[in-house]
This record gives C-alpha cells, sequence and structure tokens, in this order.
C-alpha cells in the first residue's frame, strides 16, 4: 500500500497513513519547502506510522522554510535523534 504524498510547496495531510522505509543506509521520511515564512504550506501526519528499514530522519529542507509536523504517530527505532536533515546549509535551520 503507497501513501501519496504531495510535492514540496504543497499543502499535505495525512491521517491514519502508514509509511514504510526501504533505506539502504539513510533516508528521509519526507521534503517539504517554502520560499518564505508567510507561505501558508506544509506536510502533516497524523495518527500515522514510520516503521521499515536503514536509519530515517524524519525530514530534510527542500529549502529554506521547510514546515512538517508529526502527530500522535508511532515511530520504529529506525528515526534518526537529531531529526532533521538540513542538507549541510545552515540558514534551512530557521
Amino acid at each position: 500500500n503507497t501513501t501519496p504524498v504531495p510535492p514540496p510547496g504543497a499543502i499535505g495531510k495525512q491521517v491514519g497513513c502508514h509509511l514504510h522505509a526501504i533505506a539502504q543506509v539513510t533516508g528521509a521520511v519526507i521534503a517539504q519547502g517554502r520560499s518564505s515564512m508567510l507561505e501558508d504550506t506544509g506536510f502533516s501526519f497524523v495518527n500515522c506510522q514510520v516503521t521499515g528499514l536503514g536509519a530515517l530522519y524524519l525530514g530534510r529542507a527542500w529549502v529554506p522554510f521547510s514546515r512538517v509536523i508529526f502527530a500522535y504517530t508511532y515511530m520504529d527505532n529506525i528515526i534518526i535523534p537529531k531529526g532533521w536533515h538540513n542538507w549541510d546549509d545552515p540558514l534551512r535551520e530557521m
């Protein structure tokens, strides 16, 4: 079963989904981007499950001002404690 995920820059809400990763080494659950902190876009995952193989970041900043929310979501022991990858760009830490 595949959960459709909106492209970066869109608004997306997934409820009750199951994201199963098949990362060979490391990966990211989602990539989201906004070009301004005023943009009303982002992704939210509510009452979902994140399971799989490999080591995962919850997200990676596609561009600055990325916004992703995981609420009431079960996560396997595969999530990298840092949680977020900035793609080696400190400006994406805002």
